[in-house]
């Protein structure tokens, strides 16, 4: 495993257990104590946890303020986000123009896209990942917003962004999501992003809201929009029940998918 692997993991084990012991981490990843207070360092340098005194817990920042680099979210949930990008991309029809959203539960849509070979399709997105994932393909259109850069996260944002999309319509939105709850709708972390994910919901005629079970019932700091914007939801099984059962009362259809290779709880590693 190489060493963003396993502090993508290190960091999912530490969202879910809320702590974890250094030296658990160590047999677990059968690695060496210095190796896992690296690797632990690294996150903290991110504000993405806390080094206590033999381990490590969640700071009061992580669901709301603080975003993973792009590279570490790749390896974050990565089974599940691959499943609902299969999933996502079967309900992609020939000849629409869809709009991929931002972030890495997109990439893996759009690299399920390549790899059914639509005759014909458009794709807008503001996600540089992602048009290089469909750029091989020659029946793709691709539309790359254009926009300032977010470095460290490949994706743009801003007026010149907006602009382009004010005039756009799809048939489609695959909507990503830093977080959503019963009690305030689609949050993000990002406030410049949001405006690009609203045009798209309001220029859209269908909104799939694609995320792993990880992120509901969590609110980040910038609201997107109402649970009432959104027609799909396509998640992963290790959704909570009581989530599941809220999900199933709104008026949209939720698609749970199960990937072959998924824990659902890391608490007995």
């Amino acid at each position: 495993m190489i060493k963003i692997e396993r502090q993508a993991k290190i960091l999912q084990i530490v969202r879910e257990r809320g702590f974890v012991e250094n030296e658990e981490l160590a047999r677990f990843f059968a690695v060496t104590s210095a190796t896992i207070r690296r690797d632990l360092k690294g996150l903290s340098e991110q504000g993405l946890v806390r080094m206590d005194h033999g381990g490590s817990s969640v700071t009061g920042l992580i669901d709301s303020f603080v975003e993973p680099l792009y590279e570490t979210k790749v390896y974050l949930n990565h089974e599940a986000k691959r499943a609902i990008g299969m999933a996502a991309a079967a309900m992609v029809q020939e000849d629409e123009v869809i709009i991929l959203d931002s972030g890495t539960t997109n990439a893996q849509i759009a690299h399920s896209l390549r790899a059914l070979r639509p005759k014909h399709l458009t794709v807008v997105t503001c996600d540089l990942i992602v048009a290089k994932e469909l750029c091989p393909v020659p029946m793709i259109d691709v539309i790359l917003l254009g926009g300032s850069l977010r470095r460290s996260f490949y994706s743009t944002y801003g007026p010149y962004a907006e602009a382009v999309l004010k005039n756009m319509r799809a048939n489609k939105f695959f909507l990503g999501i830093d977080a959503a709850s019963r009690a305030f709708g689609i949050t993000n972390i990002v406030l410049e992003e949001v405006p690009i994910k609203q045009l798209a919901i309001q220029n859209s005629d269908q909104v799939i809201m694609v995320t792993d079970a990880s992120k509901l019932g969590k609110n980040a700091l910038h609201r997107v929009c109402s649970w009432e914007a959104i027609h799909v939801v396509i998640t992963d099984q290790c959704i909570n029940p009581e989530y599941l059962d809220f999900l199933e009362t709104q008026n949209f259809r939720t698609q749970v998918v199960s990937p072959p290779i998924l824990k659902c709880d890391e608490r007995d590693f």
